[in-house]
């Protein structure tokens, strides 16, 4: 019979060191901060596209949504294949959609990049939390879950 949640140990895997809580703070930040980064040029990339308004804000939209089902899918991936594979996965479709959008010659090609950075950007915020939990007891786990909410408010 399994233990509940609340009683299992921090790691009931094999003893791991814990991570740095900063670097699980930026990766936990790269999705936020990709989001609002390109909110000051949707009008320049308007004018790049010569597109309307709307669509480049379907940029915006579409990442949000990417990010939204993707948190849904990579919790229980991480929980089958482990937390390290499926992050690594995760920050490497982040960064083929960064390159992707980088040189997006066209704004349909763009919001399928930004769809593709929504599915990576979210593996830092659904597993970073799940690492802080399997690595640091109950107690302490808050606090430090606390400071990786915070990076990515900030």
């Amino acid at each position: 019979m399994s233990q509940p949640l609340t009683d299992r140990p921090a790691s009931t895997v094999a003893p791991v060191l814990a991570p740095s809580i900063f670097l699980l703070i930026v990766i936990a930040a790269i999705g936020p901060v990709a989001l609002n980064i390109c909110m000051p040029s949707m009008p320049g990339m308007q004018t790049a596209f010569n597109t309307d308004y709307a669509t480049v804000q379907l940029t915006l939209t579409v990442y949000l949504v990417a990010m939204a089902v993707s948190q849904l899918v990579l919790g229980p991936l991480s929980d089958r294949f482990g937390r390290k594979p499926v992050l690594i996965c995760g920050l490497v479709c982040f960064i083929a959609g960064s390159l992707f959008a980088t040189f997006a010659p066209t704004i349909e090609l763009l919001i399928l990049a930004r769809l593709v950075q929504g599915l990576g950007g979210a593996a830092g915020i659904a597993i970073g939390r799940a690492i802080v939990r399997d690595c640091f007891s109950r107690e302490r786990s808050a606090s430090m879950i606390a400071y990786v909410t915070m990076g990515m408010v900030v």
